[in-house]
């Protein structure tokens, strides 16, 4: 059993003792390329998923009794204004580009938080308190797990930072590709094969015989074979 951090990935983390063997491993576990670029291609919704989730949508005051029509709309009118800064604070607060000098970093503070229940409960305490930098931001890991849209992230992929990628996935993309591009292939053959035996003057019943693999004996003629895909 290791001790010390020196095993473990994003995917089956190291369980540590402390919040500074926690923080210390978090900082420096290899993050793949591949779940780095999924964070960024999905930036733009994991923002709009984060600040939502901060700021949910707007609702109007429920007017009282005792308040005339002029003061109602006053108080929507404030609560409107109030709700719009806030939403535009937000907007500021979580950049509209992410970093792509900082995204590793930010993904390892948002696991090192993420996971700090693992710990004793005084040491998650110093977690939550530690303050770090990423970027540009300065902060708790929370407030930096935020800063970088994380939360919107793990929402819209819940599995992305606990399911190890599956490499096979392309391989059998490739493949449905390629049989449905062989269907299509052999249709158009077959298509082509049954004109050409019609032509020659075969029936229906021995067109199918031939395709089992069976003789279908000589062609009946035309005009009989004609009329046996009528009657089919």
């Amino acid at each position: 059993m290791s001790e010390n951090g020196t095993d473990g990935s994003i995917y089956f983390p190291e369980r540590l003792h402390s919040a500074d063997e926690h923080l210390a491993w978090w900082s420096t576990v290899p993050v793949p390329d591949e779940v780095l670029q999924a964070v960024m291609d999905d930036y733009s919704s994991s923002r709009a998923v984060t600040i939502n989730s901060v700021v949910p949508d707007f609702v109007k005051p429920v007017k009282q009794p005792g308040w005339s029509q002029a003061e109602y709309e006053a108080r929507t009118r404030e609560k409107a204004e109030e709700y719009n800064q806030s939403l535009r604070r937000w907007k500021e607060h979580v950049p509209e580009k992410l970093d792509r000098f900082a995204v590793r970093d930010a993904v390892r503070t948002h696991l090192a938080w993420t996971y700090r229940h693992t710990l004793p409960t005084d040491e998650q305490t110093k977690v939550e308190q530690t303050q770090l930098t990423v970027g540009d931001f300065r902060g708790t890991p929370a407030e930096i797990s935020t800063r970088y849209a994380m939360p919107g992230f793990t929402a819209r992929h819940p599995e992305a930072f606990t399911r190890l990628p599956d490499d096979n996935a392309a391989v059998r993309k490739q493949l449905a590709e390629l049989r449905a591009q062989i269907d299509a292939v052999d249709t158009t053959t077959k298509k082509m094969y049954v004109s050409d035996m019609v032509e020659q003057g075969y029936s229906a019943d021995q067109i199918d015989a031939d395709l089992r693999g069976e003789r279908p004996g000589a062609p009946i003629g035309g005009r009989k074979a004609l009329k046996s895909f009528k009657k089919g």
